[in-house]
């Protein structure tokens, strides 16, 4: 018989319908459970004859694990688990040491997880390793894996940019951009750098251009002005009457 902790589970003893066969050490193996259609991953800790009397679950052997193995099923449980607890992180790389028994995750987010210490020993008795969590900034893990932007190149901070600039929500109004907070994030969760390279047309555009929905004073009287189309190179004002006319920006054609 053999005594295992189950990955995702907890210690079971169990008595082998077969041998073991493992090219090397029998650390972690696929058994199916007497009963089930499934193979659970476990870790071997103890082999030893049946004691009379004991009466156990049986089990099949059904292969080694390789590490590869091992180490996706452990990073999706992790990922199930974080998930269970409503906390919105991606999981990165994940890198596991059998020789000290030690998983080290990857998890991406704007901020570090509060008392993530306290969550990874709590994952860590389901898993039977120790777990060490090392937190990831979106914007370095997008720089460092290179995702394609909005406009279809590989994104600016893999490339070449280096320090990353400062975007405020300030400056996608100011370059009358209103869509969904979602059209104007990149890979990363933050406002697209391009707002900051693109800021200085605008800011001398805004001198020729009334602003949006400010009241001016026109020889037909009061207008609003209701569009501003800076690229296309017109605003729009509409007078007390209703009627609306379109104005050239001036220096655009």
């Amino acid at each position: 018989m053999i005594e295992t902790s189950i990955i995702g589970g907890g210690f079971e003893h169990l008595l082998l319908t077969n041998r073991l066969r493992c090219k090397g050490r029998c650390s972690y193996v696929f058994l199916r459970f007497e009963g089930e259609n499934y193979d659970r991953l476990v870790k071997v800790l103890r082999i030893r004859t049946l004691k009379e009397g004991e009466k156990l679950k049986r089990a099949e052997f059904v292969r080694e694990a390789s590490k590869k193995e091992i180490l996706r099923i452990m990073k999706n449980m992790v990922k199930g688990i974080l998930w269970e607890r409503g906390l919105n992180v991606k999981i990165g790389e994940a890198y596991l040491d059998l020789n000290r028994g030690i998983l080290t995750v990857e998890y991406v987010s704007d901020r570090q997880i509060n008392d993530a210490r306290s969550l990874a020993a709590g994952i860590a008795q389901f898993l039977h390793v120790r777990v060490e969590f090392v937190f990831l900034h979106r914007q370095k893990y997008a720089a460092r894996v290179g995702w394609l932007g909005r406009c279809g190149l590989e994104l600016c901070c893999h490339v070449w940019l280096k320090n990353v600039p400062s975007v405020t929500q300030d400056m996608a109004r100011r370059q009358y951009l209103f869509a969904a907070p979602d059209k104007l994030t990149g890979a990363c969760g933050r406002l697209l750098c391009c707002l900051s390279y693109e800021m200085p047309f605008y800011e001398e555009m805004a001198k020729k251009v009334p602003r949006l929905n400010a009241i001016i004073d026109t020889e037909k009287g009061k207008a609003k002005v209701v569009e501003v189309n800076v690229i296309a190179g017109y605003y729009v004002l509409k007078y007390e009457d209703g009627k609306k006319e379109k104005y050239e920006i001036e220096g655009t054609s």
